[in-house]
């Protein structure tokens, strides 16, 4: 399994639909998530986290790279219920801001559904993923602002365009029991929504993570503790659905 090591209840997740582990990594350690076999679509499941209902902040955090990119929302993460759009959905969108989309090239967004309704935001700047990136979205509902950040490798991490700040404020996030997974989502649970690439250290914050916080999460896979070294040379891998509240 996907494991999730956050706070506990702890959910780990199952790699569906053709999904599999690769040794291409951000830092050249442990084992990432390869999506690009298809049978019928690849992508990580999680049963019903509740520890990501009722949040009023969200970080949501992970490691990309791109084998192409040509069309669709391709979801990052998503708890996301049917009807109401109830939860979180991240997405890749086919329609950068500026120029052609391609895995260098796309917009991001971040729908959001609670008890005070349904709103989204796509970046005003474009991300890029042909090799290792780190991306972040957040989202405060006392200033119903959606941000996005973007890092790699050897470049720190840094707002991608400017903060958005949504129409109406979606309050207290609930999906009720739709799942949590990567590339995939219950309102849309038939759809390959996964992106054609790798996935690594996907992470999800009950709160608004700092840049600092956020630069340590995206240094943590370049540099690893030597603890974390050790662990994940005895295998304990890919850690999936991480979540901290």
């Amino acid at each position: 399994p996907a494991l999730d090591v956050g706070l506990s209840p702890l959910t780990s997740g199952t790699l569906e639909g053709g999904a599999t582990r690769s040794s291409d990594t951000p830092g050249g350690f442990g084992q990432s998530l390869d999506l690009r076999n298809d049978d019928p679509y690849a992508h990580v499941l999680e049963g019903d986290a509740e520890d990501l209902d009722g949040l009023g902040q969200l970080t949501l955090t992970t490691w990309l790279k791109l084998a192409d990119y040509t069309s669709g929302n391709n979801r990052l993460s998503a708890k996301q219920a049917g009807g109401s759009f109830g939860g979180f959905s991240w997405n890749m969108n086919a329609t950068p801001n500026d120029g052609t989309v391609g895995p260098d090239n796309f917009r991001l967004g971040l729908f959001l559904g609670g008890d005070g309704g349904f709103d989204f935001a796509f970046s005003d700047a474009d991300a890029g993923a042909a090799d290792w990136t780190f991306l972040a979205a957040t989202y405060a509902s006392a200033t119903q602002t959606i941000a996005y950040y973007m890092g790699d490798v050897t470049s720190p991490v840094a707002l991608l365009g400017t903060p958005q700040v949504m129409a109406t404020s979606p309050g207290t996030l609930d999906a009720g029991t739709a799942r949590f997974g990567v590339g995939f989502t219950d309102a849309a649970a038939t759809a390959n929504t996964s992106a054609n690439g790798w996935q690594d250290d996907v992470r999800v914050y009950g709160r608004v993570l700092s840049l600092p916080e956020l630069e340590a999460v995206r240094f943590a896979n370049v540099i690893p503790e030597p603890s974390t070294l050790c662990l994940l040379f005895l295998g304990v891998a890919a850690r999936l659905g991480r979540r901290q509240r």
